[in-house]
Formats: structure tokens, sequence, C-alpha cells
């Protein structure tokens, strides 16, 4: 036994003995933290109380959840966590649904929550490590408390996570059956990735903000060319405030840490005047950028099937930069046939967006469990999903199946 295995037998045996009984595993039991409220247009549907055990604690540097159903159906939903959020970020998108499903559900935090990555020690390579752990720790403690280990292992991820779902299904293929991206951040260092797309975003935002009349329409069309989706522009102020600088800053200092603006501690200054960020030198640098991107590059070899569901609205990881690149990669990988790419019309980054305006823009949370129950269907009944393309409509995608997240859009 290696030295992670024998870490994870010790932790499984602590965490297997430490599972608290509960009434009811779902946020309608245990509260909704703000990291998954955050993610939603509406909460999703829990039709009853799901009793079961729950363990919550440390595992390595991560902080995780594990959640075990009493009537468990013998497998197991990993959620990997977007941005830098908790372990409990995906308890509305995932674990509410699952649990209501019969399966165990566990996340963590990655282990670099917060402002974590600030420190240019710390590296999105532990993403990996971190999930990997978890998987491990979470099987042997289903086989210790439960006397057995998953039939099936799916990983459900969002953004970052949907980035760790993919690094899964192309490097521990083995230890999973499958996989759901929702709009995954891909990383190659001669792609379009955000450290090269952020800065001039952020710049020609900045002009667009100020101008009017003829002038901010040809400054619009620009930023469009850029990659921004037309359409969504209501929506360009807060990714502004809220997603671009932060993350500009956050990962260029973690990948290019000697670059002056991004060795200086965070500044809310740079909300009124985001000039020195917007600066970064993208290609001029990418040299030295790369070799801190290669090792957490996707590689497009998956071995397990993966669904990727993306809207096409999405204000911080474009569709054609992350979502179709990476398809290409798949393909040219000669793993074409293990992944399907669901364009989600008029669907943003983040589904809590939409509680502020929704406009004409839909959720994509129905999607996402739409391609989980396709994904189920594929593995264990051998069904096709259908043909990846643009969807309009939920019901193209779901094909009937009963689902919990919200989509009635009238009420």
């Amino acid at each position: 036994m290696g030295m992670e295995s024998s870490l994870a037998a010790r932790e499984a045996e602590r965490v297997a003995q430490s599972l608290e009984r509960l009434e009811d595993l779902t946020t309608r039991g245990q509260g909704a933290h703000e990291d998954a409220q955050a993610l939603v247009y509406r909460p999703p549907r829990i039709a009853r109380p799901v009793p079961g055990y729950q363990w919550h604690g440390a595992l390595g540097r991560a902080q995780a959840i594990i959640r075990v159903p009493r009537d468990w159906n013998g497998k197991l939903v990993i959620g990997a966590t977007p941005a830098v959020r908790s372990e409990f970020a995906l308890d509305h998108l995932v674990s509410d649904i699952v649990l209501q499903r019969g399966y165990a559900y566990a996340a963590c935090d990655k282990a670099t929550p917060g402002l974590t990555l600030r420190d240019p020690a710390r590296s999105m390579a532990e993403w990996e490590y971190a999930y990997v752990h978890l998987l491990e720790v979470a099987k042997r403690v289903l086989a210790l408390r439960f006397a057995q280990s998953p039939l099936r292992t799916y990983v459900l991820g969002v953004s970052n996570g949907g980035y760790v779902a993919r690094i899964l299904a192309e490097r521990h293929a083995g230890e999973i059956d499958g996989a759901v991206d929702w709009e995954g951040v891909h990383w190659d260092p001669e792609g379009q990735h955000l450290l090269k797309t952020l800065p001039a975003w952020i710049a020609g935002f900045a002009a667009y903000a100020r101008a009017d009349g003829t002038e901010r329409n040809r400054l619009r069309d620009g930023l469009v060319e850029l990659g921004l989706p037309g359409g969504a522009e209501r929506h360009w102020a807060i990714y502004c405030q809220m997603y671009w600088l932060v993350t500009l800053w956050l990962y260029g200092r973690n990948l290019d840490p000697d670059w002056p603006a991004f060795a200086l501690p965070w500044s809310n200054d740079w909300l009124g005047d985001p000039s020195d960020l917007a600066a970064y030198p993208a290609e001029e640098r990418a040299s030295r950028v790369a070799p801190r991107i290669r090792p957490i590059a996707n590689t497009g070899r998956i071995g397990v099937p993966v669904l990727t569901v993306a809207g096409n609205w999405d204000c911080l990881l474009p569709f054609a930069h992350h979502q179709a690149a990476y398809a290409e990669k798949v393909a040219a990988s000669g793993c074409a046939h293990l992944h399907r790419l669901y364009e989600i019309d008029r669907g943003n980054h983040v589904d809590g967006l939409l509680r502020l305006d929704r406009g004409e823009e839909q959720p994509v949370f129905p999607y996402f469990e739409a391609a989980f129950t396709r994904l189920e269907r594929w593995v264990e009944r051998g069904e096709e999903p259908p043909p990846g393309g643009l969807y309009r409509t939920v019901d193209a995608l779901a094909g009937g199946a009963e689902l919990y997240a919200d989509t009635n859009l009238e009420a």
C-alpha cells in the first residue's frame, strides 16, 4: 500500500467512525450556505426529507463534506466545486438533486478556498490531488461503514469544478465512470485562456462604459469580437466588478507572480481604475506563463464519458474559447465518441445573476441535471445521449426524465 493509500485508509477509518445521523441531508433540513444560494436562479424542488449520515471536516488541506442517504442506492456522486468557493457550494446544484435520487455525495473546497492562490507557492495543481484523495476516502468510507464499494462513481463539476471533472476523466478514468461538466475552464498555454482574454475585456469595457452614441456601439462591437457574448451586455458591468478583475489578479498572481501589478496585494482601487491590471501584456509574457500552465493543462484524452453543458452567453468563459476549444481537443485526441457538448441558448455563467435581471436568458441548471440523467442512461444502460449542438429547451435534452431543477420560467 502506497503512502497516499495508507493516508486515505487512516482518514477513511476516522470519517467512518464520525458519521453523524441526520433526519434530513438536504438544504431544507440543514439550510443553504451562501455559496450554494449564489449559484441558482431558483433552488431545486425537494420532494421529501432525505434522512442519512453526514461527515464534515478536513481531508488533508481541503475541507470536505460526505453525505450518505439511509436508503443509499449504492452509487456515489462527487461534486467538483466552482470558483474558489467552499465545500457547500454545490449543495443546491448537485447535493439536493443526487441525494433525492439515492446517491451518496462528497465534495471539497479544492484545498484553495478564498484567496489561497494569491500565494504563488500554492497551485491549481492541488485541485486534482484534493479530489483524488476525496475520491479514495469517500469510497473507503462507504466500504467500511456500509459494507459496499460504490457500484458507480460520477463527477459533476461547475466552472473550475468543470475543469476538475475533465482532469479526473483524463488522468484518473479508472476511478470514475463518467462526468458532467458545466462550463469547465479550459487551460492550454497555447489557447485563449483567462490571462489572455481578461485584460482586453477590462480595458475595452472601461472605454465602453464611458462612451455613448455611435462610439459606444463601436466599442460594444469590438468587445463582441474579443469573445464577449452580444445580448448579455447588461451583465458586463457586474462581471467586470465581481469576476474579471479579481480573476485576472488572482490567477495572474499565481501563474505570473513576477509581473508588477500581480505582485501587489489586491486593491479595491482597481474597481474604480482598472488600468494597472488591464495593462497586462499576455502575449509578451506567454513564454513565462506557459511552464506554470502546462502541469494543469487539459489534454482532451478522456477515458470515460463526459457531457459538457454551457451557456453561449457566458460572460467569463467564452463558449468558443473554453467549450468548443475543449471539444476540439477531445476530438483531436480520438475521444470524440466519449464526449458531447451541449450549447445552451442564452445561458450565462452564473444562474444566480438571473435573479437580478433575467431578461431573455434562461438558467442552465435544468440542462445540467438533464445531462446527468443522460450520463446515467449512457453508462448503465448503453443508451447513447443526444447529439451535441445548440439546445433551446430543456425538454429536448431531458428526454422525459423527471427533474428536480425548476423549469417553470413563467412563475
